[in-house]
């Protein structure tokens, strides 16, 4: 349980956004796990319409688009500084580029971004592999464009 929670329940709530699903997915396996651990109450929301009032553990997490996490998802780690001051925080980002980079450095990389606004006790961070499934681009050109990169390099990964 975090620190300061006694007795029988703590109150977890898991925070997100995602463009594309894989963060939103993340964030329910990290509930469903939290969940198991049993005297735990877990909710997920979208940062869009996130509380964490009468929570004692928050998880924030984002995916990673140029290089960066999701704006939405800093500037509710700006707006909510004086409700996570007193509240255990944990941090998480989803990124394409995890096993090509060493871990340490995709820490450095992207969640120091959303540390420097976590103004609560932040107690872990996770970086996990996430995945892009071109068929939900919006743009056509960029479906095209990464179907001929996954193709060349499958093409060179082969010779």
């Amino acid at each position: 349980m975090p620190d300061g929670v006694t007795g029988s329940t703590a109150r977890v709530l898991i925070i997100y956004d995602t463009r594309y699903g894989s963060t939103k997915t993340i964030a329910e396996w990290i509930a469903e796990g939290a969940a198991s651990r049993g005297h735990v109450d877990v909710a997920v929301q979208n940062v869009a319409e996130a509380d964490p009032c009468g929570f004692d553990l928050i998880v924030i997490g984002s995916p990673i688009y140029e290089e960066h996490p999701l704006p939405s998802v800093v500037n509710f780690l700006a707006a909510n500084r004086d409700r996570l001051s007193d509240k255990d925080v944990a941090l998480f980002v989803v990124c394409v580029d995890y096993g090509a980079v060493p871990k340490e450095e995709l820490v450095h990389r992207y969640v120091e971004d959303l540390q420097v606004h976590a103004a609560g006790r932040v107690r872990a961070i996770e970086v996990f592999g996430g995945y892009l499934d071109v068929d939900k681009l919006s743009d056509p050109a960029k479906q095209t464009e990464l179907r001929l990169s996954s193709d060349a390099a499958s093409i060179w990964k082969v010779s």
